[in-house]
């Protein structure tokens, strides 16, 4: 699979998004140079990589301020899992059931 291009994305008016869910508001786009650059709250001017990469991370490395592809960001159709600890204690069922126990 290859990365998507995070210019042509916000060129066809897609809603950017940071891995912490955060929205880009996109400032300019320079496709000669392949970077975006936007503002996101409480942040400021960032700007990003055709790939989606933070240009201001450390050696590079990934993090909450790299873009993700919209249908990655957008929430899923059943909504967020949720599971009861209380249920998953109670489950006769369940393997290698310990309470009290962390590992």
């Amino acid at each position: 699979m290859s990365d998507p291009d995070f210019i042509a994305l916000a060129k066809s008016g897609a809603t950017l998004k940071t891995r912490d869910r955060r929205v880009v508001s996109v400032i300019t786009l320079d496709v000669e140079a392949g970077i975006i650059r936007g503002s996101i709250a409480m942040e400021g001017e960032l700007s990003w990589r055709r790939d989606g990469s933070f240009t201001g991370a450390p050696s590079g490395v990934a993090g909450p301020l790299d873009l993700v592809p919209p249908s990655l960001s957008a929430p899923s159709a059943d909504g967020p899992r949720r599971a009861s600890l209380r249920d998953a204690l109670n489950d006769d069922n369940a393997q290698d059931r310990a309470p009290f126990c962390c590992d």
